[in-house]
Order: structure tokens, then C-alpha cells, then sequence
């Protein structure tokens, strides 16, 4: 294979809209004649785009999924492709809907339908990351080495990822979006969402119950401070607390004395992010004219760029940049050498267990043993991790590290059948995911040593995936590919990644 095209999907299901895209990822052979197969993706071209459609609900709490699945079935029609005819791609559940009732079973629902390969993934760190690849953002900043954070805001969240040199660097989440706060056309109050009105207290909560009424004055100092709190907590001055509390609004943020990054640009993509190239509201007919606050919020947001010390403006790709990242960002490639036995693809939400090899030892047996060492202490950690929700397989061992003789791949493909035995005796597959390029090798030793307990074997090379991602691995694409989809969830903190107590904020380096 010298060159090959696939389809990619991407779904995203926001508070506000939903998106959905189809895109071509074009893969290329890089090794040269007799060197081991290598396959990068090196082209993404985006082929057909939905509306931005709006996002069916329920009762307030519940999705209605029965409407979505009819509206993405549409839009295959559309498109011209069936599910059958997708290779990889992501359905993602982001800002406030992520919350609702029935969210984990939809995303099932939708990835079922959706394709033979589609991973279903929601949280808000993902989705920062996503939006910032699908902006533009982060090529941006691989292209010059800047320091570049990008603010996705749309109907309920702020995605913040912050990337130098292309690489992501932090991430955090606030509850800042043009629909917090839904209007009528009088400014009536139909909806304030509880964060933003605990943020407020005392000064204007009452008027955000529902049923409520606030004038265009008060609407427009809300969203002052909104974007006035923003830009600070983004972009602010080094060792000084961000503007009005805003960190009361965090859904997530970095680790626990892990300091911002100070950027050295600030870029507003989502919904609120195009609105900001729209003309200003000067009434409450206009602010609500889509029955919520997003353009008042996006008119501050553009007001609040002119006083910014950083350089803020709207991002490349607006309105679709985390379903962009979605269906372009999100695919990795297996295939220098694999083992895989039949039936055993494909595998979804399959959580990685790193075992970083020992160093190899002249004698044979301290060898064994400092390899049953390590094997040992990763598969009893997986099980402690993972075990309690029962999954087959229940954790993908990530390998790290070289075997240099063929006599130790055979100590290593012992170790590891005796070492996951134990740890999951109920299991049917082991994955096995090599940093080096040694799959093949290794899946053929461990298989014939896993064939009596009846477990077929799935082993990939060129994957680096860390301790806590989540690996979908689909069917192969021809005999020399395995398209992985590795889900990271970066920097959340335990506890669900909720907001940190009042004062409780970071510094920035």
C-alpha cells in the first residue's frame, strides 16, 4: 500500500447544536523498500459538513435520543455513505449535555450505529483538546512555537487547551456559554444555570430564577463580567487571582500545583467564538434573538480583546471546530507488525495498564524474574484499577521498552500469559500494545502459549498510549493496518474533575 484514503466520522452533541462531519484521512507508506511497513496519516480533508442543528431534549434532563439517531440516519443520506462505510472517527457528548440523564447510553447507541469503527467519548478535557487540533489552534502554534491557548465556548462550557509548539500543555473548563442563561423576548427568564447563578449571589440572583426578568443593562454587565473573568483567568498577569471569582466556575482544571502557562495568544472558537464576527447587540430584542445570551456574551468577549494584554481573537474554524478535531484528530495508526486472531476485533473502551520492561539480565533466570517482577505489579494494578466493572478484555498491557534476543521475547511471552492468567482468569483476550516494533514476534509466542486456556490474541507496535487513556482498536484495513482511537483524559482530577473551592486557584509560570 503506497497510498490510501478512509472515512472518518465525526458527531458532536453540544448544549446548543449539534454537528456532524465527514472527512477522508489519506494514508501513506514513510519506510523505504525492506524496511519494516510504517504508515502515517498525512492528509485530512473534510467532505461533507451538516447544519448546525439543534441539539433535541427531553423534559430539560433527557436527550431524545430517538430524534438524533433519525437526524444522523438524514444526514448518512445526505452524505451519500452508509455506517458500513466508516473506518474510524468519534461520537463525542460535550458541555452540559454531557450531563443529562441518558448520555452514557446514547453515545453506545450512536457509535453502534454509526459505523463498524466509531469511538464514543465525552468529557471536558478531551473536548478542549479536540477543539483546539479542529481550530487550528494547535497547528498554528507547531507552525511558529508559540505559546497558544483556544477557548471553545458554546451553549454551557469554556474549553481551554493551551499548546506550544503543537503540543498540549494544560486544559480547564469553566461554566461560561451563551446558553446559561435563556431568554424571551421581553427578558424573561426560562432557564439560569445553578453555577452561574451561585457565581452571582447576592448581587442579581433572584432576578435569574425562572420566570424572572432582567433588562438589557444587566444582561450586558452579566456578560461583561463573564468575558472580563475569562480573558483574566486565561490570560492574566503572573501570581494575581483572576477577575470577579471567576475560578468559582471552574468544571475542571489543571492539576494541583500545576501552574498555567501564561499564552502568548488567546483564540475564541465554538458557537460564541463566530458570533464575535457578527454586529453587536444594542437591544434585548437582539441579544435575544436565538433565546439565550450568546450574543451579548460574544459583543463582551470582543470588547474585552481591545483591553486584552494578550492578543485575543476569533479562532480559524469557529462553529465546528471540536467536531473537526473529532473526525480528523482522533485516529492512530497500528502496523510496522501485528498479530491478531480472528473475531477478536473490534474492541472499544478497552482502559491501558503501562508495564515498563526491567532491564535484561545476563542470567536467564534473574531475567524471568525481573520481567515477573514487573508483569506481575502492572496486571494486579489493572485489575485493582479496572476490575470491579467486569470487561473482556479488561485492560490493554502497554509494553515499554526493547527485547533484544529472541530468548527473552520467549521469557517475556511466558511471563506475560502466566502473570494475566491470574489477573483475569475469566478473560477471552489479551491485548498487548508494543512501543517497539515486536508484535508480530511476540503475539505468535504468546499464542501458542494461550491456546489451551482459549484466548485469541490481539498484539499492535508504534502505539505509546499512557497509563488511564482508552483504546478502541477497529477492524484491520487490509492486512498491514489496525485504525486505534486513544482517548485520553487529560488532567482530570478525581472527584468527576469538579471545581476547586473559592481560593483554591493556581498560579501561572
Amino acid at each position: 500500500m503506497e497510498e490510501r484514503w478512509i472515512t472518518s466520522v465525526g458527531i458532536d452533541l453540544g448544549t446548543s447544536t449539534t454537528k456532524w462531519i465527514l472527512s477522508g484521512l489519506k494514508l501513506v507508506r514513510s519506510s523505504g523498500d525492506g524496511a519494516l511497513p510504517r504508515v502515517a496519516i498525512t492528509d485530512r480533508v473534510i467532505r461533507y459538513a451538516s447544519e448546525l442543528y439543534p441539539t433535541p431534549l427531553k423534559h430539560g434532563s433527557e436527550i431524545d435520543a430517538e430524534a438524533l439517531i433519525r437526524l444522523m440516519a438524514a444526514e448518512y443520506g445526505r452524505a451519500g455513505i452508509t455506517p458500513e462505510g466508516i473506518h474510524s472517527g468519534a461520537v463525542i457528548i460535550t458541555g452540559e449535555t454531557a450531563a443529562k440523564t441518558n448520555a452514557g447510553e446514547l453515545i453506545g447507541r450512536l457509535a453502534r450505529g454509526a459505523g463498524t469503527f466509531v469511538a464514543a467519548a465525552a468529557g471536558a478535557d478531551l473536548e478542549a483538546l479536540l477543539a483546539g487540533r479542529g481550530s487550528g489552534a494547535a497547528d498554528y502554534s507547531r507552525r511558529t512555537g508559540r505559546m497558544v491557548v483556544n477557548v471553545d465556548i458554546g451553549g454551557g462550557t469554556a474549553n481551554a487547551a493551551w499548546f506550544r509548539s503543537g503540543e498540549l500543555t494544560a486544559s480547564a473548563t469553566l461554566h461560561i456559554g451563551g446558553r446559561l442563561i435563556r431568554l424571551g423576548a421581553d427578558g424573561e427568564v426560562l432557564y439560569a444555570a445553578e453555577p452561574l447563578r451561585r457565581w452571582l449571589e447576592p448581587e442579581g440572583a433572584g432576578a435569574l430564577r425562572a420566570g424572572g426578568r432582567l433588562d438589557f443593562p444587566a444582561l450586558r454587565e452579566i456578560c461583561r463580567r463573564m468575558a472580563a473573568g475569562l480573558a483574566a483567568y486565561i490570560g492574566g498577569p503572573h501570581g494575581q487571582p483572576a477577575a470577579g471569582g471567576i475560578e468559582a466556575l471552574l468544571v475542571s482544571r489543571p492539576e494541583p500545583h500545576k501552574e498555567l502557562p501564561v499564552p502568548e495568544e488567546i483564540w475564541i472558537s465554538g458557537g460564541v467564538g463566530a458570533l464575535m464576527r457578527a454586529d453587536p447587540p444594542a437591544s434585548l430584542q437582539e441579544t435575544a434573538r436565538y433565546g439565550d445570551i450568546g450574543p451579548l456574551l460574544a459583543a463582551m468577549l470582543r470588547e474585552e480583546a481591545l483591553a486584552c494584554p494578550v492578543p485575543l481573537r476569533p479562532a480559524e474554524q469557529q462553529e465546528r471546530a471540536t467536531v473537526i478535531g473529532a473526525g480528523t484528530q482522533t485516529t492512530e495508526l497500528s502496523g510496522a507488525t501485528m498479530y491478531l486472531d480472528a473475531g477478536a476485533l473490534p474492541l472499544r473502551g478497552v482502559p491501558a495498564v503501562v508495564c515498563r520492561l526491567s532491564e535484561e539480565h545476563a542470567s536467564e533466570a534473574e531475567d524471568a524474574a525481573g520481567l515477573r517482577q514487573s508483569l506481575q505489579a502492572a496486571v494486579k494494578r489493572g485489575a485493582s484499577l479496572y476490575g470491579a466493572v467486569p470487561a473482556d478484555p479488561p485492560f490493554a498491557l502497554v509494553l515499554r521498552g526493547d527485547c533484544c534476543s529472541y530468548r527473552r521475547l520467549q521469557r517475556l511471552a511466558a511471563e506475560v500469559t502466566g502473570a494475566y492468567a491470574s489477573a483475569a482468569p475469566d478473560a477471552s483476550v489479551l491485548l498487548v500494545v508494543c512501543e517497539s516494533d515486536m508484535a508480530k514476534a511476540l503475539g505468535q509466542q504468546l499464542a501458542r502459549r494461550s491456546k489451551d486456556a482459549g484466548l485469541r490474541m490481539v498484539c499492535l507496535d508504534q502505539l505509546r498510549p499512557e497509563e488511564g487513556d482508552y483504546l478502541d482498536i477497529g477492524l484491520p484495513l487490509g492486512e498491514e493496518l489496525v485504525p486505534v482511537v486513544r482517548r485520553t483524559l487529560i488532567f482530570q482530577q478525581e472527584g468527576g474533575g469538579t471545581a476547586p473551592a473559592p481560593g483554591k486557584e493556581g498560579g501561572r509560570e
